[in-house]
């Protein structure tokens, strides 16, 4: 920047306008360079004396607190725009070479719109880095934005486009971004380092791009290193679990382990744990992959490289039946990205603690954490993944006996390409889960057998992992079909080895009791109530002790039937099974065997029955029939706090805790079932 030209005359009226003019040239560049500012980087930056620079900021002192921000803001605004861009670059140059950290000297090439400087890229990508790893994504944006506008290397470019997708899924996954874009111009063109392809191919398989993903892969599998690395490890491995048809479709990428390195080095990569897990997961047993998952999870940090193996170590736990653990870090994660302000990670941790909820048995707080899921960013951004949370909403509505809104669900936009991954595995089964509760077994079938057949097929026919061969049990069942019943069920205990090594046996015990003579079913029913509450799966609790019950009630055992069809009940009820809830009420023996006295909750409170109001009885009598709130409130014309307060009272004089145990301290007989049923 040229010096500026001294006044003509020494008039008052030129001295005036010269101090004006020092004034506005040294205010800018102070504003410019900021909090960096001192009166030597001024002078050399406006290319004037320093002696004449400490004069004018003296004076500037005397009218203007001018160390305020909004100061330098408001004298930004008013210098015009070329001026104020040339003031940047030049201030990123004096910057740079005076040492300055590359985010200072970064934000002056960002605001100068052009970084022509030999060294600028490397500038930009190191500040980029810097800003991802405070979590601040907006800098991080315009800084590889302003690199990738520099560069001329086509490499580099596709480097900086994947690293900028990388950042745009981690807010809001899209296909139609410029971003995105550039990624599929750079892999179609072959300009992707063979070193960043395996990221590339990640965010072409979450948007179920699989023939841009197809092109990608072969590129990776025609030009193999010399040495392995953790990443192409840990792509192997992960495409193997979530994508298996590529595996068939690029078998020399597949056929042989990759060459290790020299020397080792990644003993302690994510993604060399990553890899070990996931190979691990079809050859190891499930309480070994309990112990490497939590390792990889207490080892790693969430970051965008992270995530997919942080996922992969929860989905072991899961399937390994350490559900406690997985919820546990479930929360934590997403805890974690709720901080650092990550939709798209809030997203896939609140889905993996609604599958996490469903095998838990908790009904309601699966529901709520899939809708969660759906909603942190538009559902058709998601992907894929969505089938995760859509599965785990479906099934779980329709074990509340909300089928009309698990139908809603299932009408929702997927990818066609979800069945060629896992995430339509659990989509298929609650799919088939829908279809059994509301009357299609023979689409039930269709479901489950699909299902099956993909995992054959993908060479991922593991128990654990879809129990397939139990909800095809059950559409049999369902269909009076005993004998094919009783095949599916022993083969999926068979392939187990045995049936406590996972939860899954218990449900192939409780279908086996079903197609056994009553003596057999004794034993099978209470093995099954065993595994399922070592299991922690309360759903699948209350439904073996509800069938013991039943079986204990065909025997004539009616007092031990009334415990245990209680006991299902109540947990039934706790969980929000409604469906399995309205079954085992309505399984109760009838007036004609009950018995004459009273159960002994109902003998402690003098009274009982007398006690309560006529309007009271009325709520009572519905809710022991399984009403909801609401429908009691529809039904009595009355508000849902008027029934609650009604409740409330009814628990007290009856000498209850909960609403299940109404069914069996109030004489409903056969009219009262009616009555209910028409309600």
């Amino acid at each position: 920047m040229c010096q500026p030209v001294p006044p003509h005359s020494d008039t008052p009226a030129h001295r005036d306008h010269w101090a004006d003019f020092a004034k506005s040239r040294v205010g800018q560049a102070m504003a410019v360079l900021g909090t960096a500012s001192t009166a030597g980087l001024v002078a050399e930056l406006l290319e004037v004396d320093e002696a004449a620079v400490r004069a004018v900021v003296r004076q500037l002192a005397e009218t203007a607190r001018f160390e305020h921000p909004e100061v330098g803001e408001r004298i930004l605004r008013n210098t015009p725009d070329q001026v104020r861009q040339k003031l940047h670059g030049r201030a990123a140059e004096l910057l740079h070479h005076r040492g300055f950290p590359a985010s200072t000297v970064a934000d002056h090439l960002v605001d100068a719109g052009a970084a022509g400087y030999p060294w600028a890229v490397d500038v930009l990508r190191t500040a980029a880095e810097d800003a991802i790893t405070n979590d601040q994504i907006e800098p991080a944006v315009d800084r590889l934005e302003s690199a990738y506008r520099a560069t001329r290397d086509a490499g580099e470019r596709a480097t900086i486009a994947i690293r900028l997708v990388c950042l745009e899924w981690r807010i809001n996954p899209s296909t139609r971004s410029r971003q995105f874009t550039r990624l599929k111009a750079a892999l179609r063109t072959g300009r992707v380092p063979y070193h960043e392809l395996p990221a590339a191919i990640m965010y072409l398989l979450w948007h179920g791009q699989v023939q841009q993903a197809d092109h990608a892969l072969g590129q990776l599998n025609s030009g193999e290193p010399d040495e392995a690395t953790p990443e192409i490890d840990f792509l192997r491995a992960w495409l193997r679990y979530s994508y298996p048809p590529h595996v068939q479709r690029h078998p020399r990428l597949f056929a042989a382990p990759a060459r290790p390195p020299k020397v080792r080095t990644d003993q302690h990569s994510p993604h060399r744990h990553g890899a070990d897990l996931l190979t691990g997961l079809f050859t190891h047993p499930l309480d070994e992959i309990d112990t490497l998952a939590q390792r990889l999870l207490t080892s790693h940090r969430l970051t965008s490289t992270t995530i997919e193996t942080l996922v992969a170590a929860v989905h072991c736990l899961i399937y390994s039946n350490r559900l406690d653990t997985a919820a546990a870090w479930c929360e934590s994660l997403l805890a974690e990205a709720d901080a650092r302000r990550a939709p798209t990670w809030q997203s896939i941790f609140a889905g993996l603690r609604a599958e996490t909820m469903l095998r838990k048995g908790n009904i309601r707080d699966a529901t709520s954490d899939a809708a969660l899921a759906l909603n942190y960013v538009p559902a058709e951004h998601l992907g894929l993944w969505i089938g995760t949370p859509i599965a785990t909403m479906v099934h779980a509505l329709t074990i509340a006996g909300r089928h009309a809104e698990a139908a809603t669900q299932l009408e929702r936009a997927v990818p066609r390409t979800i069945f060629e991954s896992r995430f339509g595995l659990p989509y298929l089964q609650a799919q088939g889960h829908h279809h059994l509760a509301v009357g299609r077994a023979d689409e039930a079938l269709r479901s489950f057998r699909r299902c099956g057949y993909l995992m054959d097929r993908w060479n991922m026919d593991f128990p654990w992992l879809v129990p397939w061969r139990n909800d095809i049990a059950a559409a049999h069942l369902t269909l009076g079909e005993h004998r094919q019943a009783q095949e599916f069920a022993t083969r999926h205990l068979e392939l187990l080895g045995t049936a406590d090594r996972h939860r899954s046996g218990g449900v192939a015990l409780r279908l086996l009791a079903t197609t056994s003579d009553r003596y057999q079913a004794f034993r099978l029913l209470r093995e099954s109530a065993a595994i399922a509450r070592t299991g922690g799966d309360d759903v699948e609790l209350a439904t073996a002790l509800g069938e013991l019950g039943k079986a204990h009630r065909s025997v004539g055992d009616h007092e031990r039937s009334r415990t245990l069809i209680r006991d299902a009940a109540r947990i039934a009820e706790t969980c929000g099974a409604e469906v399995l809830l309205r079954d085992l009420l309505d399984g109760k023996p009838q007036t004609a065997t009950q018995p004459t006295q009273p159960m002994p909750a109902l003998r402690r409170i003098p009274g009982g029955l007398a006690t309560l109001s006529p309007a009271e009885r009325r709520v009572a009598e519905l809710a022991a029939r399984g009403k909801a709130n609401r429908e009691i409130a529809d039904k009595l014309a009355i508000t849902t706090s008027t029934v609650e307060q009604h409740l409330t009272r009814v628990y007290r004089k009856l000498g209850v805790a909960r609403r299940s145990e109404l069914y069996f301290v109030l004489p409903i007989g056969p009219a009262d079932t009616a009555v209910s049923a028409t309600g």
